[in-house]
This record gives C-alpha cells, structure tokens and sequence, in this order.
C-alpha cells in the first residue's frame, strides 16, 4: 500500500477525536478536577505541617483542624501542653499523646511521649506501661531503656530499675557513670549496684569503674569493702584497669589503700615463676623494660616545652629500654621529666639509685633523682647529683629516712632551675635501673 502525502503510517488509528470545541472543554475539565483536588489536599496537609511546627497550643489545634488524622499533630500539642505545666491541662496532654500512639501504635517516640504525660498527670500505670512499650518498640536505642530506667526510680521500683538500666549498660557502656549516680540518688544504696547490677557476670573493669565511682563521691569505705570482696574471691584485676582507681585513692590521699590494690594487680600480673634477686626493688617499671600506664604507681609523663621524653630508648644501661630525654631548645626551666609513686614505710632508712649517662647538657644543673614527702614536702626532699657535660653510664646514688607519717613518696626524675653559668640547659640525658631499697630494719622515729 502506498502512502499518500502528508499521511502518517506509524500514526495510531485509536486517537480519540477532540477536534470539537466542546470535547476539548470536556476533556480539559476531567483532568482539572482531580489535580484541583490534589493541590487542595497538598495545601492543606503543608499548612497543618507548618502551623504543627508552632510553639503555641491554639496554631497546632488549628492544624489539627486541618489535618486531623495526623499523629504528629497530636503528639506535638500534647508536649505543648507539658511544656506549659499547667496543671488543668495535664490531663488533656495525655489524651492528645494517647490520641497520636492510637494513630500510630508502632511509634516509640509516641509512646514515651505518652509515658512521660502519665506520670505528670498522675497516672503511673499508664506511665509504666507506656514507658516500657517504648522500650519494647526500639530494643536497641538507649534512650527508652534509660526513660524506662529513670520512670521506675522515681516510682519506686527497683527491680525494674535494675533490669532496664542493664540493658542501657549494654546498649551505651559509657553510659555507666550516670548509671551508678542514678540508683544511688533513687535508692541510696550501693549494694543494689555491687550486688544486683553488677552481679557475678559483669565483667571485671566495670567493677573497678564502680569502686573509683564510689571513692571519688565520698563513699571510701564502700570501695574499701567491695575491694576486699574481689581481692577474696582472687579476680584477676589488670593494671590499666586498676589505675584510674588507683588514681582516685592518692588523689584523696589514702595511699595505703592506693597501695594495696597495686600490690595486689601487680602480684596478679605478673608471671608466677618470676625470679626475684634478693629484695624487691620498691620502683615499678625501674628499668622502664614495659610501656608506662601514666597511671596507678608507673611512670608518668605529660608534655613540657623544648623537651621530648623516649621511655624505649634502644641504648640501656641493661635490658632492652631506657628511658631519654631531649632538651631541644636550650632553657633555663625546671622540669619534671617523670615521676611515680612508691609505698614506703615510716621511719625507714633506703636507698635510692639509678644509672644514669648524658651527651652534651651544657647546664651545670643537670637532671637528677628527688624524692618528696607529697604530704608534707619540707619534711622529705633530697635528691642525687646532677649529671652534666657528656658522660658514659655511671651510678648515682643517696639515702634518706623516711619520717615518722611518710607512708608514700613522690620519685621523680628532675631537673632545677640553674643559679649559676652556664643556666640553660640543652642535649640528651639516660636513665635506666631506677631502685629504691630498703637498707636497714624498720625503727620507731624519732620525734623532733
């Protein structure tokens, strides 16, 4: 078949003919309606969106006017009319957050919108159950579980408590701070967080985060007996976690607590089979052969101007560390290059040594040991001589009897103030096999 001029072959035959006026108006008209209506609805919903976004009680029940069926709205007003805390409308803001988890029960945020607006009101079974719909709705978000938490505190549930704010441990572990702080508000009992948050089954540095929560809000003796507890039931308690409480207990000055629970993660540390030459050396980490914690009774460091600090330094006295220092730009400052706390005995004669070599320290004040009373620092504070110029290895050493209440002491490797020229100092210095050892049996002081 040939196709004639201006005719489309591949034009369909199933065109509807609009060619009248009429039809087309017709046609136009179908098509308007349902968008009309579209735009309307969309206007309407948007205006309702935005007045639900008001501050204020009456813009939202407009909008609510607007677009009933919307949870939002609802859920909007009623904390609206928390936030307001009026009294006579405490009642109508748990019937609008009751309205919204009606609309939309699978909304965790509507329930606990709903669970707080209870409990304002008075209702506490409505508050419990809401609270703990909630949770159940989003398992996994801390959030519910600590509302939950904190519902069942003040309403006097501990066991409850107990059960959700272990699941708000599980969900945020660095949330156990506020944990500990929240059952000892609600219940003023430490025992419930040894005992029944805690239990058995906790692991062991969330133990010892309690016993330093304890001591650092003026709950000593509790920490002291929960220790105990531990100590009893022979728990392995690594030094880094140890340190912080450590930490705690010099800081409050119990330094013979501090220096038990050292002693006793050190012993448990430690390999059994490891040989010990005549007696203990009293410095941890003398030789600086492990990492230092910068905690607990080890070494500890910060950074100090014009001075880099090496604790693995490749060229000992013996082993395989030592311990440099670098004085970069030459000053004429005091520095504290690191320092650790020793348990000592009272009234007790030691000696305190270390080997010690040095390239190039242009100042005659040049770094040396010193030990202080850190209670009462005019009653202890000796030190060794200092080191200068470019030396090789070589012993310092002095002795020092402690007083008649120094029970702990502050060693440190130091560096004066220069009185005399040249006072800057600059170049590198070496420590290495620090010790501290008792050199007589233990006598009554003398009183001055």
């Amino acid at each position: 078949m040939t196709a004639t001029a201006g005719h489309n072959p591949w034009r369909s035959t199933y065109e509807v003919p609009l060619r009248s006026r009429v039809y087309s108006l017709i046609f136009l008209f179908v098509l308007a309606v349902p968008i009309c209506l579209l735009v309307l609805q969309t206007t309407r919903i948007v205006l309702a969106q935005s007045r639900g976004d008001s501050l204020d009680a009456a813009t939202i029940q407009r909008a609510i006017a607007l677009d009933p069926a919307n949870p939002e709205l609802h859920f909007a007003l009623g904390r609206i009319m928390l936030l307001n805390a009026q009294p006579n409308a405490l009642a109508a803001a748990e019937q609008e957050a009751r309205e919204a988890t009606n609309m939309s029960p699978h909304s965790a945020a509507y329930w606990s919108g709903l669970g707080r607006a209870c409990y304002l009101s008075g209702n506490q079974p409505c508050a419990n159950a809401a609270f703990r719909r909630a949770q159940q709705l989003a398992p996994t978000k801390s959030q519910f579980a600590w509302e939950a938490a904190v519902n069942d505190v003040v309403s006097n549930q501990p066991k409850a408590a107990v059960e959700q704010l272990r699941t708000f441990v599980r969900l945020q572990p660095e949330g156990l701070d506020q944990t500990f702080q929240l059952l000892l508000r609600g219940f003023s009992d430490p025992n419930m967080v040894w005992r029944d948050l805690l239990g058995p089954s906790a692991d062991i540095a969330s133990k010892i985060h309690f016993l330093d929560y304890l001591a650092t809000n003026n709950h000593s003796e509790s920490a002291a007996t929960y220790w105990t507890q531990l100590t009893a039931e022979k728990a392995v308690v690594p030094l880094s976690a140890v340190g912080p409480y450590v930490d705690t207990l010099l800081i409050s000055g119990s330094y013979r607590e501090a220096a038990r629970a050292w002693r006793y993660a050190v012993a448990e540390t430690e390999p059994p089979n490891k040989k010990v030459i005549g007696e203990r050396n009293l410095v941890f980490n003398g030789g600086f052969e492990q990492d230092p914690l910068s905690a607990g009774l080890d070494w500890r460091f910060w950074q100090q101007p014009y001075l880099t600090v090496d604790v693995a330094d490749r060229t000992p006295h013996s082993g395989a560390r030592a311990f440099r220092a670098d004085f970069t730009v030459p000053q004429n400052s005091e520095y504290e290059l690191a320092y650790q706390f020793v348990p000592v005995s009272p009234g007790q004669a030691y000696e305190l040594s270390a080997y010690v070599k040095s390239q190039a320290i242009t100042s005659d004040s040049g770094p040396r040991l010193r030990v202080l009373d850190p209670k009462c620092n005019a009653c202890l504070d000796i030190a060794t001589e200092g080191t200068s110029g470019t030396t090789e290895w070589h012993q310092v050493a002095t002795e020092f009897t402690t007083g008649p209440a120094t029970d702990m002491i502050r060693l440190s490797i130091w560096r004066p103030r220069g009185r005399s020229y040249p006072m800057e100092i600059g170049g590198q210095v070496w420590f290495d096999d620090v010790s501290l050892r008792p050199v007589s049996v233990s006598t009554p002081a003398q009183q001055p």
